[in-house]
């Protein structure tokens, strides 16, 4: 994560509860201190309910309700809301209005097709769809804001989704961290030193196989 200011309206997360992985990363549509708060304020509502034993698009729910029920400055939230089941590797998801995630599967990258959805804090009664993935072991997903693939340059070209793929097709990888650290290192070459305009965060899961004795 690395804020376009000194603080930032980007937000990841977390946690595992009851064998489950959940995470999550969104994007406030406000810079500075207003999206820093609402931040602040989702962060802190995706922990709490996520002891409820609640879905994805339950959490999901419960967030855009409150985000949504006093909004004066009319901001809003992109987000991902993900579950994993480390032992079945099933994982269940919710996308709010946010970049559609790369998922490395077989040598190869690609963009998910997935719901949209609308962004948190829209539209206070939005019903939520969530999906699922039976078995994501072994496959590899890149989560991201657009201060990524909005990234510009000195001349004021944008890093854009086909250099995405074409980072993550270049070589295997053998960790997420590993891809984080490629990714960022081929955005700061492109970058060139112009200064960010936007937040930027990059989250990494891999789901491993394990081998059977």
């Amino acid at each position: 994560m690395t804020p376009a200011k000194e603080v930032g309206g980007d937000l990841y997360d977390y946690l595992i509860l009851r064998n489950k992985l959940y995470f999550c990363i969104g994007d406030v549509s406000g810079k500075g201190i207003p999206g820093s708060l609402v931040m602040a304020v989702t962060r802190n509502i995706f922990r709490v309910v996520l002891h409820q034993s609640l879905s994805p698009t339950q959490v999901a729910q419960v967030i855009n309700e409150t985000v949504a029920a006093d909004n004066e400055q009319m901001m809003f939230m992109t987000m991902f809301i993900g579950a994993v089941d480390l032992e079945t590797g099933r994982m269940e998801f919710c996308n709010c209005g946010h970049n559609p995630p790369v998922v490395i599967s077989d040598g190869r990258a690609r963009f998910m097709e997935i719901k949209p959805n609308t962004p948190l804090g829209v539209l206070a009664d939005w019903e939520y769809e969530g999906e699922v993935i039976e078995d994501i072991r072994g496959m590899q997903f890149l989560f991201y804001t657009d201060g990524l693939n909005e990234a510009e340059n000195r001349v004021h070209a944008q890093f854009g989704n086909d250099r995405i793929l074409e980072v993550l097709n270049s070589a295997p990888f053998r960790s997420a961290q590993e891809t984080i650290e490629r990714m960022e290192a081929s955005l700061t070459t492109f970058v060139d030193g112009a200064e960010a305009s936007d937040d930027l965060t990059m989250l990494c899961l891999k789901i491993s196989k394990q081998e059977k004795n």
